[in-house]
């Protein structure tokens, strides 16, 4: 992996856990930004052993990011991979998709990602020939029951890939994201049982290689990190089990 910098935004999902330890082992140099404060055993041994570093905070308030990141900017660090694993998911019909739950949906899933890019891209922060790769779902071009909020804020997500990309093409700055489908450490979740029980679990079916493994998605943007993929950009990238078919 040529990549050392990195930068990872995570919400507490173990996807997101996952592809932490994997960039450590890596040998990446990792700074983790989560809005949860509980890592798991493996990873909380690892911060104590100064491993990676971690920075907890509500990065959905979108206005302290930049605030918040300034003494890491103050010290001279500058990033390589910057890597959105955050995101929240919500089931609501059109009846209850207020504007309020439109935009917790768009704000979490898109503007924060957004504000990430702008705030951590500058010059001086991240460094030429860096790679940024965005956790998207395949729900962005997919219509579902109750998800019409999501589904949108996904699809800004992935609609501002390909600007992204252009704008930050002169720096030989790459972005692209992931669009996954089911994923076994996300079938916790309420609002996927949710979903599961509007489809009757018909829509799992759907995904006709099965259920994804979190370490696949980390495998992946190990691979949009490196390398080995310096000339993919732009680009929602499916990894969804043959859900799309």
């Amino acid at each position: 992996m040529h990549t050392n910098q990195v930068l990872l935004i995570n919400d507490g999902g173990e996807t997101g856990y996952v592809t932490t330890q994997a960039l450590i082992d890596a040998g990446a140099t990792l700074l983790l930004i989560d809005r949860v404060n509980e890592l798991p055993a493996t990873l909380q041994s690892q911060l104590k052993e100064g491993k990676f570093e971690m920075i907890h905070f509500d990065f959905y308030q979108i206005e302290t990011i930049e605030a918040t990141l300034k003494p890491i900017f103050a010290e001279g660090k500058i990033f390589d991979s910057l890597i959105y694993a955050a995101g929240i998911g919500g089931v609501r019909p059109l009846g209850m998709s207020t504007p309020n739950f439109v935009q917790q949906m768009m704000n979490a899933n898109f503007f924060a990602f957004l504000e990430w890019v702008r705030v951590v891209c500058k010059k001086q922060r991240f460094a030429a020939g860096g790679s940024v790769v965005a956790i998207s779902s395949v729900s962005s071009i997919r219509g579902l029951k109750s998800k019409i909020a999501y589904t949108a804020s996904k699809a800004a997500l992935d609609a501002s890939i390909k600007g992204l990309a252009a704008e930050l093409a002169d720096r030989k700055i790459r972005v692209n994201s992931i669009q996954k489908g089911w994923v076994r450490a996300d079938m916790q979740h309420g609002f996927i049982q949710d979903n599961m029980a509007l489809n009757e679990n018909n829509d799992l079916a759907k995904q006709v290689l099965g259920i994804i493994e979190s370490d696949e998605i980390a495998s992946l943007v190990q691979y949009l990190i490196s390398e080995a993929s310096k000339s993919i950009t732009g680009t929602n990238i499916l990894l969804d089990g043959g859900y799309t078919l």
